[in-house]
């Protein structure tokens, strides 16, 4: 089932972008990681419109999990420097003992350039964001679709762009709180390192590749039921993640997979295989 699935978005996601390519305009764009924040946001009255399918595969103990959420997302600039924007999502979980779909946790997110710095042929940018998440999800159906809370995350992202060499780092932290059926999931923390490079220069107007390699390192705490904490949740991991983007004029295609090189986990839980992520970006 998951599988029929991926293939009918990947297909849905190729024809706007060969239609849309044919129409585009000249357009510049500022590059960032896939797995992580970066700091670039958009200009003022510019709208960049994502349509994404991330995946994701857990196996090990207990029930293996697959993951797939497509959606949709709207960033808009109100200045210069600082741009909000909303998040659709639509959820498949698939389970050795159960799946089923629905509505995803719509998300509310805001980003403000705290600093820009030009250079001769680069660029250095720091911004601050902020991302609320909204209880949209189911939580009482089986497989749990949402955790049922309200929760907030922030952090910090500064990076570097020329025209041949990029790198970018964030830290985040994500508070979350307790939804109705009486789960609360632990709080989350982000580290993030990335570098990456243009290996051929190619003229303003013309397809553009770059290649970025991104290190993610998560840490959650344990999840609590009514107070308890569960000692099978919880823990840190560290993945590898190699991804590309591919633009021409106002089309960006951007994908990768993170691949998990540590992973400390809290008693016994599944562990992740692998992600994915596969994006189509078109702004105006």
């Amino acid at each position: 089932m998951m599988k029929r699935k991926s293939a009918i978005l990947v297909l849905a996601m190729a024809a706007p972008a060969f239609v849309m390519t044919l129409a585009a305009e000249n357009a510049a764009w500022a590059h960032g990681p896939v797995f992580s924040p970066g700091p670039e946001t958009i200009w003022k009255g510019g709208t960049e419109v994502t349509v994404a399918a991330p995946y994701s595969r857990q196996s090990g103990p207990g029930a293996g999990r697959d993951v797939l959420e497509p959606s949709i997302e709207i960033e808009y600039g109100l200045t210069e420097n600082w741009q909000i924007g909303i998040e659709a999502p639509y959820k498949f979980v698939d389970t050795s003992g159960a799946d089923g779909g629905g509505m995803g946790d719509v998300v509310l997110d805001t980003k403000y350039q705290l600093w820009k710095k030009d250079l001769p042929g680069a660029q250095y940018k720091a911004a601050a964001f902020a991302r609320l998440k909204l209880p949209t999800a189911s939580d009482t159906g089986t497989p749990r679709l949402g955790s049922g809370s309200t929760d907030l995350a922030g952090g910090i992202a500064a990076g570097y762009e020329s025209r041949r060499w990029y790198w970018f780092t964030s830290a985040a932290y994500s508070l979350n709180n307790k939804g109705g059926s009486g789960l609360e999931k632990g709080d989350r923390q982000f580290l993030n390192a990335v570098g990456g490079v243009r290996p051929i220069l190619s003229e303003y107007g013309e397809p553009d590749t770059v290649f970025m390699l991104e290190l993610n390192w998560e840490r959650s705490d344990r999840d609590k039921l009514n107070g308890l904490s569960l000692a099978n949740t919880g823990g840190s991991e560290l993945f590898i993640s190699p991804v590309f983007w591919w633009t021409y004029r106002q089309i960006a295609v951007k994908g990768g997979v993170q691949l998990p090189v540590m992973q400390d986990l809290n008693g016994t839980q599944p562990d992740n295989d692998y992600r994915g992520k596969l994006e189509l970006v078109y702004h105006f």
